[in-house]
This record gives structure tokens, C-alpha cells and sequence, in this order.
């Protein structure tokens, strides 16, 4: 009966606590540097886990993982990223060009930083240096519709990042950005607060401060979860203890 109790806990604990341990979705992130010549290096940052059925439970592939890949797999991922890449993001430049960046894929850390323990997360580097063809005017890219993940819009320009980014989903267009001032050409919009929702209906005042997934307040996370979790584990406890003591 002991043994029986104790299984039943671990079953009810591992069901509310399997939601905390997934990872985060991965998402595919466009870096763009620019500088004052004309050079022009553009990176695209992909997690493996991109390539697997459900990303967002697929475990990392660490820094230690790769140590024991074969070459050939470690050739298989690059492949893949490559043919992802295609599918998931267009690159283009003012007046309208569709570019076609030929990326040399790397494994290193998040952005583009050398891998060094053994636990540190591996990602897939695609880097393209370039000349900016003469008459650019403008930088911009598109989230294909045909990609699965959100795609990170980042650039930089003279050494110095441009304060705005952006995240796309499939299917959306970031703005453009002026290769003269290296600045958008259009003004981000208002950020998304609380009363800007009320003001357009978006969220009544009987959900205010209520997550619409979980049913939670807004900081409450997994903590309703987590209560109901204990509180069972809690009841079946004793439940158990008295039929055995029965």
C-alpha cells in the first residue's frame, strides 16, 4: 500500500509539474548589420528544436550532445536549417529585391557566441557577408506564411543597435529600414497596456487582470496549478493512510 501511495503522489505531482519544465518555443531570429561602406552582414540564429514535431517539449541539444553527433548528422541539421530558412523567411531590399543570402551555418551559443560548457544550448548560425547594391534604399524582411515560428527582426547599424525590433509571426512584414539614417521609416506603434484594451473592448472589466489561458491573475503563472496540485497530492495522502489504517 505504501508502494501504491507513493506512485500515485509521484503520477499526480509530474502532472501539474510537466508544464513548468517545457522550454521555451524557439523562434528563428534576423540579424542585420550595417555599416557606412556598404558592407553588410546578415545572420540567421535557428534552434534545432525548430526541426522536431513539437519544439516546444523537444530537449535541448547541448553543447556535449554535439561533441558526440556525427559529422553526418552535424551536415543533416545545417541542411535543415538551410532548407527552413527558405520556407520561413524572405529578405528584401527597396527598390523591391527579393535577395537570396547564401548563409554558411555554424553551431555556436545564442547569438552567435562560442559555445563553452557542456550544458550551454546549441544553436545554428547562418552568416552572410555582402556588398549593399549601390542603389538600396531600404531593408526589410517578410515571416513567411509557410513558416511555423515567430521570427525576431534585429539591426544593427555603425556598431550601434537600432532601439526597435520586432516580432513577427508567419505571415507578417517588418518595417523598413532607411539605409541613408538607419532609422524606421515608419513610427513604431503604442505599446499595449491595460487601458489601451479597455479603451477598445478588448478585455471586459470582469476579466481584468485575469490570464484568458490559465484563469490566473496576470503574476499568477503556474500558481493555481500548483495549489491544486499540492491540495491533491494532500488529499490522496491521507485518503490512502485511512484505508490502510482501516
Amino acid at each position: 500500500m505504501k508502494n501504491s501511495a507513493t506512485s500515485l503522489c509521484m503520477l499526480a505531482l509530474m502532472a501539474f509539474v510537466t508544464p513548468c519544465l517545457a522550454h521555451p518555443l524557439p523562434d528563428v531570429a534576423v540579424r542585420a548589420h550595417f555599416e557606412q561602406n556598404g558592407d553588410w552582414m546578415l545572420q540567421v540564429e535557428i534552434d534545432p528544436r525548430s526541426f522536431q514535431p513539437d519544439p516546444n517539449v523537444a530537449p535541448y541539444l547541448t553543447n556535449a550532445d554535439l561533441g558526440v553527433t556525427p559529422a553526418e548528422q552535424q551536415e543533416k541539421l545545417k541542411a535543415q536549417a538551410r532548407e527552413y530558412v527558405q520556407k520561413a523567411v524572405e529578405v528584401v531590399l527597396d527598390p523591391v529585391a527579393e535577395v537570396k543570402p547564401d548563409l554558411a551555418w555554424e553551431f555556436t551559443a545564442a547569438e552567435n557566441a562560442p559555445l563553452k560548457l557542456p550544458e550551454d544550448p546549441v544553436m545554428l548560425t547562418g552568416t552572410w557577408r555582402t556588398k549593399l547594391p549601390a542603389d538600396s534604399t531600404g531593408y526589410s524582411i517578410k515571416a513567411l506564411p509557410t513558416g511555423t515560428l515567430s521570427v525576431l527582426y534585429h539591426n544593427t547599424a555603425l556598431g550601434k543597435k537600432v532601439e526597435r525590433y520586432q516580432i513577427l509571426f508567419p505571415g507578417e512584414t517588418s518595417y523598413v529600414l532607411d539605409l541613408k539614417t538607419f532609422t524606421p521609416r515608419t513610427k513604431a506603434p503604442p505599446p499595449i497596456t491595460e487601458e489601451s484594451l479597455q479603451v477598445a473592448g478588448a478585455v471586459p472589466d470582469s476579466l481584468d487582470g485575469v490570464c484568458e489561458l490559465c484563469g490566473t491573475g496576470s503574476g499568477g503563472g503556474y500558481m493555481l496549478p500548483t495549489v491544486i496540485a499540492v491540495a491533491g497530492i494532500v488529499v490522496l495522502v491521507t485518503w490512502l493512510r485511512r484505508k490502510r489504517a482501516a
